[in-house]
């Protein structure tokens, strides 16, 4: 499969959900997220995950620690189990610590390579236990990505994702079904080895709040370093 035919699907991915129906008023801030990173193989056929994820606000910070197994399905393609917890510290809060959410998710890996770029579609569903309801939010996202190398031998690397959330159930007293947020990178990576590397770049996140007076725009640096054995 040529390149050129993947990219439209790209474009279209990116265009669709920055297109709500009604324009509100939106909320912007800027914020950095720091991403670090570990995947590799147990075996021949058996995959670990492990994530850590601070995100730091104006008025709040929270991390995002996600653990997961998989099972190699195919040689581009996995499946994966994992759990999620996230913590949040709100500044001026009393206590500053509050009570975070859980996540259970499951999800599809598939990390084809188009001539020079690597792609990866990851496809995720998750069932989100939040503070002060007992109903589970379930929420679906999907993230198309491709990396090109540019220069230095292959080590530096143009990368573009594009991440869609759906909420596929409304939750008394939080999320409403239908679109949730998206999310756009556009930024480099460089290798440091055969396992490590670092991206940096601009992350651009559009949430939207049916329950808010505005809609939210989030304006981040993300720094990710990506340990990879698998």
């Amino acid at each position: 499969m040529r390149t050129e035919k993947w990219l439209p699907l790209i474009g279209l991915l990116l265009v669709i959900p920055l297109r709500p129906v009604e324009a509100r008023p939106v909320r912007a801030e800027a914020q950095l997220w720091y991403t670090v990173t570990a995947q590799g193989g147990v075996g021949d056929h058996f995959l670990y995950y492990l994530e850590a994820q601070p995100r730091f606000g104006k008025d709040d910070a929270r991390a995002i620690l996600r653990a997961a197994g998989g099972v190699r399905v195919g040689q581009d393609t996995s499946l994966w189990l994992g759990q999620g917890w996230i913590p949040l510290w709100v500044w001026d809060g009393d206590p500053a610590l509050r009570q975070g959410e859980s996540r259970l998710f499951q999800q599809l890996l598939y990390t084809p390579k188009f001539g020079q770029v690597q792609g990866q579609l990851r496809a995720r569903l998750e069932q989100r236990f939040l503070p002060g309801t007992t109903e589970v939010s379930h929420r679906a996202r999907v993230l198309l990505r491709g990396a090109h190398p540019v220069a230095a031998e292959g080590r530096l690397s143009l990368i573009v994702w594009d991440e869609v959330f759906y909420h596929l159930n409304s939750v008394a007293g939080g999320p409403s079904a239908g679109f949730d947020m998206n999310r756009i990178f556009v930024g480099a990576g460089w290798k440091f080895g055969d396992h490590s590397s670092i991206e940096v770049g601009y992350l651009n996140v559009f949430t939207r709040r049916p329950y808010a007076e505005t809609e939210q725009l989030i304006h981040t640096i993300s720094v990710s370093m990506p340990f990879n054995y698998m």
